[in-house]
């Protein structure tokens, strides 16, 4: 409870202080919107604390200070956006609150790991086919006025399905038997990281990849095995950069976006002039000039905070993944049996791991792949996934409490 007061002070402050300097011009009834949203994290606390939930109280109040620094940074970008997207959380929390009362025994799920790979293999498919190209990546599905990522769904969904096959095939794997038990998971994991690449969603594909070598290594404990699906990992994108211009453009563009500076490495380019302008201490909320990067709301919404808040604010960021990596991989360890072990781990893979690639490729250390800052940027789709994988850690946090003699 203590710790949900910071979430609920950040968003009071930044928004005041936007206010008091003349920096931002409410809209229609701002007061009542962010009550509405801090009365959500205190309503999902006090649920949990009646239904006696027993999770592990660090990540929901840990989940809230990213969600309001990010919709602290949309106020100054975009209002219109920080609304809607006070909407999308208030319905990821009624999903958090679905997860941990309706299917507390994750364990069920996990009984029906085919059906999650046919679901997340028929998603990618559908999204191939009949998907939109938004931003150069073929991973939107448009109805009507309304937009959806799927992937961000799928990857949960590929997670589900490799917690259930690799517990249920461990000791055949700890053998190194051969083809009945390697041959439905690597040709499952390929196949998903192929209609990625189809799409142009390389970053979903890099971080389903990741995902699957963590798990296959908590899974067995062999370092080789990882080795190896590193190595075609390796064989693969050499051979993507052969096929597809698109990702040999992408590349040319990390080793040196000032060749095309007001072309194809525009974003880069501003995106490190706004990192160096912040300094060590930042420019001040408000006062900096990363609007005039393409997507800053969603893909680049670090560049924003690294402006602003300076070097120390974007360390106090990526601390905050770290914490949260913590008490998820603690979560793990906690686990009563294979499957939360291999849940939990995988879980807490997907949400630091897709946080570390994009921190790292707006800020040039590694190539750009356009997903979003779990919890921070804005988009439906990522944000109420995001608070489905969280209700699931909740969920397993609090098995491995009760299964505690």
């Amino acid at each position: 409870m203590a710790l949900l007061a910071w979430p609920s002070l950040i968003i009071m402050a930044g928004y005041g202080y936007m206010v008091n300097s003349g920096l931002h011009h409410p809209g229609w009834q701002p007061a009542y919107a962010l009550a509405l949203l801090l009365g959500g994290f205190w309503g999902v606390h006090l649920i949990l604390r009646v239904t006696r939930h027993g999770g592990d109280e660090f990540l929901l109040p840990l989940a809230a200070v990213l969600t309001t620094l990010g919709l602290t940074f949309l106020f100054r970008l975009d209002p219109g956006l920080a609304y809607r997207q006070i909407i999308w959380t208030i319905l990821g929390l009624l999903v958090l609150v679905a997860v941990t009362t309706g299917f507390r025994d994750y364990q069920r799920l996990e009984q029906y790991p085919y059906l999650f790979l046919s679901l997340g293999l028929f998603f990618l498919a559908f999204t191939v086919v009949a998907g939109t190209r938004i931003g150069g990546a073929k991973s939107w599905v448009t109805l009507g006025s309304f937009q959806m990522q799927p992937v961000e769904a799928v990857k949960v969904l590929m997670v589900m399905y490799l917690a259930g096959y690799l517990s249920d095939k461990r000791e055949l794997l700890v053998q190194g038997m051969g083809r009945p038990t390697w041959g439905p998971l690597l040709a499952a994991t390929a196949l998903a990281v192929l209609l990625l690449v189809i799409q142009r969603d390389l970053g979903s594909a890099l971080i389903l990849l990741a995902t699957f070598l963590a798990m296959l290594y908590l899974a067995t404990g062999k370092r080789r095995y990882v080795a190896a699906g590193a190595g075609l990992f390796t064989l693969g994108a050499l051979l993507a950069y052969r096929l597809f211009p698109y990702l040999r453009v992408r590349i040319a563009i990390w080793l040196n976006p000032w060749t095309d500076a007001a072309g194809a490495g525009y974003q880069i380019v501003q995106a490190l002039i706004a990192l160096g302008s912040g300094g060590v201490f930042g420019t001040g909320l408000g006062l900096g000039h990363s609007q005039l990067i393409p997507a800053v709301a969603t893909d680049f919404i670090f560049v924003t905070m690294g402006e602003e808040m300076g070097l120390f604010g974007s360390i106090g960021v990526a601390l905050l993944y770290l914490l949260f990596a913590m008490r998820g991989f603690r979560t793990a360890l906690g686990a009563r049996e294979e499957q939360g072990i291999l849940l939990a781990g995988g879980l807490t893979v997907l949400v630091t791991f897709q946080a570390f690639i994009i921190m790292a490729g707006v800020s040039k250390l590694l190539p750009l792949t356009g997903v979003t800052l779990p919890f921070v940027s804005y988009g439906g789709s990522s944000l109420v996934i995001s608070y489905l994988i969280l209700g699931l850690l909740l969920n397993i946090s609090a098995a491995g409490r009760v299964s505690k003699p």
